[in-house]
């Protein structure tokens, strides 16, 4: 055999084994993809729900409105939610904004000078209390910028305040500043000023009674109270929820007094899902977008024809943040619960007694364990601790949410 003949000899060989490796490859290939799959896997975990029911409440308490001779303009001294004394000032009316600006002013300067006069009177004392004012600082500095990013800037007015005191003291005992007395006239000789452009003083608004002032009135006022919620009826509720919206004061009431920290809530429930819930039950309510639980009784369970109930509510917690509503969001909690939480992607039928379960992943094949469910949500299910049951899904087993084509003893991995 020549030469020629030998290199094309090997040269179809070579040819051969290259055509042979790539079948090779593509019957390992397509045996993987029949034999075993990619799949995604989420470990089995305890978890709580809580069994709910949500619905929007009617805020009723005994509040008392409070006039005031119309004209002028309106300026608060108290925020919402405060709580007043017996012919404690809630507001000032003025004849104009700018008496109300120039008032502004004067307060601002007198908390100054407050500030001022408190940190004057540690002049030569010892150092001892550097580190504390230091530490303070640094503190309420990080709250402040916290109570600005959550956007209560009332809170943190008040903080800023706060630090200027400390500072104010900490260069006194540092001895950076020797005396605050200069500041201190300049401050009140502007006082001084500012008060002689006021036109005319402010007319005081007084209330009758101790209570939680709020500077916004609904119109229900006068028609809701301890009393009457008890004969509110379906179509009452309603219609208070349909008309949440704050209207404007009416013309001769400056706001309203709430009698004390006990409020009611009227609503109408699902009574198929009330369960055991009864009259005279306590319960517990999470109220609004903070999802504050409070403890509240059933002072009134009244069901209707169409399936619903009303129910009243009674709560003797202070709801500073709530005080100033009419309608909330709210959630009667009815019972926990307490499983294995599994997503609802991962439930399976059974090839053999199409019973409920799901695949897990034991070792490189798919196995299926069986379950039984205790509850059943929008995007997961809750299912009993199985751990101890042959052929059960156990805790920290590894499930299989995703995977496509599955059965016993599939290869996966």
């Amino acid at each position: 055999m020549g030469e020629t003949d030998k290199r094309r000899a090997v040269t179809t060989r070579v040819i051969w084994i290259v055509i042979g490796i790539f079948f090779l490859i593509m019957v390992i290939s397509q045996m993987m993809i029949y034999f075993g799959t990619s799949v995604k896997t989420e470990v089995a975990t305890l978890y709580v729900a809580t069994e709910s029911i949500g619905f929007k409440g009617v805020y009723v308490r005994d509040e008392t409105l409070v006039p005031y001779f119309t004209g002028g303009i309106v300026s608060y001294t108290h925020t919402d939610g405060s709580k007043v004394g017996k012919n404690a000032v809630v507001a000032q009316v003025y004849k104009n904004r700018s008496d109300i600006a120039v008032k502004q002013k004067i307060s601002e300067l007198e908390a100054q000078r407050d500030v001022l006069t408190d940190a004057q009177a540690l002049v030569g004392t010892d150092t001892s209390q550097l580190e504390s004012f230091s530490n303070q600082i640094t503190e309420k500095h990080s709250q402040l910028m916290e109570l600005i990013y959550l956007g209560e800037y009332a809170e943190a007015s008040q903080l800023k305040s706060d630090i200027l005191n400390l500072q104010s003291k900490r260069e006194i005992v540092k001895g950076s500043v020797s005396s605050y007395d200069t500041k201190i006239a300049e401050i009140d000789a502007e006082i001084a000023r500012l008060k002689s452009q006021i036109t005319s003083e402010p007319r005081d608004v007084p209330i009758s009674q101790t209570g939680y002032f709020i500077s916004r009135v609904d119109g229900f006022e006068e028609k809701l109270n301890s009393t009457t919620v008890f004969d509110l009826t379906e179509k009452d509720i309603e219609e208070i929820i349909a008309a949440e919206e704050l209207q404007e004061n009416p013309s001769g009431v400056i706001g309203k007094i709430v009698g004390d920290y006990t409020w009611y809530m009227a609503a109408v429930l699902d009574t198929i899902k009330l369960g055991t819930v009864f009259e005279g039950a306590q319960v517990t309510l999470r109220i609004g977008s903070s999802n504050q639980n409070v403890k509240a009784d059933i002072v009134k369970l009244k069901r209707l024809e169409d399936g619903r109930s009303i129910a009243v509510f009674k709560c003797d917690m202070f709801l500073a943040d709530f005080i100033d509503s009419r309608v909330t969001q709210a959630k009667l909690l009815l019972e926990d619960y307490s499983g294995i939480i599994i997503p609802n992607s991962a439930l399976r039928l059974s090839d053999e007694d199409g019973s409920i379960g799901v695949y897990i992943q034991d070792g490189i094949v798919a196995s299926f364990r069986k379950v039984r469910q205790i509850l059943s949500r929008e995007e997961y299910t809750l299912v009993a601790d199985t751990t101890e049951e042959k052929g059960y899904l156990s805790l920290y087993d590894n499930i299989i949410v995703e995977g496509r084509d599955l059965h016993e003893g599939k290869i996966i991995g």
